[in-house]
C-alpha cells in the first residue's frame, strides 16, 4: 500500500510539473486587451518572453522586467513611472482563468471566481475584434 501512494504522488508531481511547463508555454507571446482595440483601435498589453522576460506592449508607464507562473497565478514584475516622473516597483499576482492560443484569462478568487482581466493573443485579435474607430497608420 505505501508503494502504491508513493507512485501516485510521485505520478502527481510530473503531471502538475507538465501541466505549469504546457501553460508557460502557451503564454509565450504578445496579449494585447481586446476592449482598449475595441474602443480606440490600439493594442496595448504584455509580451511574455522564454526565459521569463516581459515587456509591455504601448504602455510607456511600464517598464516591465519578469514573468512566472506559480502555483496558477501569473506574475508580472516591474517599474511604474508615474507623469510625475516618479518611479515605483510593479508587481501583479493574478489567478489564471484559461489559456488557449486566442485567449488569456486571469480571474478573481472569491466564493465564485470571476473575469479580471481577458487579452487576446496579438495573431488574433483583429480577426475577433473590431474596433469602433479607426486606428492612426503611423
Amino acid at each position: 500500500m505505501k508503494k502504491l501512494l508513493m507512485t501516485v504522488m510521485v505520478l502527481s508531481c510530473f503531471a502538475f510539473s507538465s501541466y505549469g511547463q504546457k501553460v508557460e508555454k502557451q503564454i509565450i507571446g504578445k496579449w494585447c486587451n481586446p476592449y482598449t482595440y475595441e474602443s480606440t483601435g490600439e493594442l496595448k498589453g504584455f509580451e511574455f518572453k522564454k526565459g521569463g522576460k516581459c515587456s509591455a506592449i504601448n504602455v510607456p508607464s511600464l517598464d516591465l522586467r519578469t514573468w512566472k507562473i506559480d502555483n496558477g497565478y501569473l506574475i508580472i514584475e516591474g517599474f511604474s513611472k508615474e507623469d510625475n516622473g516618479k518611479v515605483e516597483v510593479y508587481k501583479t499576482r493574478e489567478r489564471i482563468g484559461y489559456v488557449t492560443s486566442d485567449s488569456l484569462e486571469l480571474v478573481v478568487q472569491e466564493a465564485q471566481p470571476r473575469l479580471a482581466f481577458l487579452y487576446l493573443n496579438m495573431k488574433s485579435i483583429k480577426k475577433l475584434v473590431t474596433p469602433e474607430v479607426t486606428p492612426d497608420k503611423k
